[in-house]
Order: C-alpha cells, then sequence, then structure tokens
C-alpha cells in the first residue's frame, strides 16, 4: 500500500506539472491566434493598398496621359514596391498560422497528457480504495474473532 501511496503522490505531481503545461501551451496558442489575426488584417490592409495603386495605374492608363520617363519609372517602382510589401504581408501570415498551427498541436498533445496522468491517478486511487476497504474488512474480521464470534456472523 506504501507503493501505491507513492505512485499517487508522484501521479499528483505530474498531473500539476502537465496542467502548467498545457496552461503554458494555452496561453502560446492563444497569442499565436491574435497574431494570425493582426497579420490577416495587415495582408487585408496591405492588398487593399496594392490594389489602389494599381486602379490608380489603369486609370491613368486608359486615359490615355502620355508619362514621360521618369514619372514612368516611378510608377514602375511603385508598383513593384507595393507587391514586394504585399508579398511580405503574405508570407507573414502564412508564417503566423504555421506557428498558430503548431501551438495548437502542441496545446492539445498537452491536454491529452494531462489527461491521461489523470486517469492514471484514478486507477491508483481505486486500488488504495480497494486496499483500505480490504484491511478494513480484515480488521473488523480480527475484532469479531477476538470478541468470540464464530465464522460468517
Amino acid at each position: 500500500m506504501q507503493d501505491e501511496q507513492r505512485k499517487l503522490r508522484q501521479l499528483q505531481a505530474a498531473i500539476r506539472l502537465r496542467v502548467i503545461q498545457r496552461e503554458k501551451a494555452q496561453s502560446s496558442y492563444e497569442r499565436s491566434r491574435r497574431e494570425v489575426l493582426q497579420a490577416e488584417r495587415l495582408l487585408g490592409d496591405e492588398q487593399a493598398r496594392y490594389q489602389a495603386i494599381q486602379a490608380g495605374f489603369e486609370a491613368l492608363g486608359r486615359s490615355g496621359v502620355a508619362l514621360d520617363p521618369a514619372l514612368h519609372e516611378q510608377r514602375l517602382l511603385a508598383q513593384t514596391a507595393a507587391y514586394f510589401q504585399l508579398e511580405t504581408r503574405h508570407r507573414a501570415f502564412g508564417e503566423a498560422q504555421h506557428v498558430s498551427q503548431a501551438a495548437k498541436a502542441q496545446w492539445l498533445k498537452c491536454k491529452v497528457d494531462e489527461e491521461l496522468v489523470d486517469k492514471a491517478r484514478k486507477r491508483v486511487e481505486d486500488v488504495l480504495e480497494l486496499a483500505v476497504l480490504g484491511l478494513e474488512t480484515i480488521d473488523i474480521f480480527d475484532a469479531q474473532q477476538a470478541r468470540g464470534a464464530g465464522h460468517g456472523r
């Protein structure tokens, strides 16, 4: 029975550790979800900016305005810079999603680990409860025998 009590104490310590790990993983996941939302918002803003730049350039092209080479070069540089910024935001969004998925997987793993340790603790508690019940039954039987009671009475 002392062995089971020692196992129970160890499992209770393991449960506390698993709870801390789960809470840390959950916090990390929640933080990563906020980062995904922020990256998504920034990507949307950058897409709107890029589309506005494209629309402005298309409007100039449709109006038939002839651009001098310096203005045409500025237009191309602005368009290229906007495209690279859009690509940067898109990569940041993808990375944020990847980090969030990894954090969620870790959080779920921690939850499962916590549940497994808790089930093991419950099993050890059940074994201890049965052992205590058995000892009590033996003590009752011994007390009855000491008083001279017959077997089965």
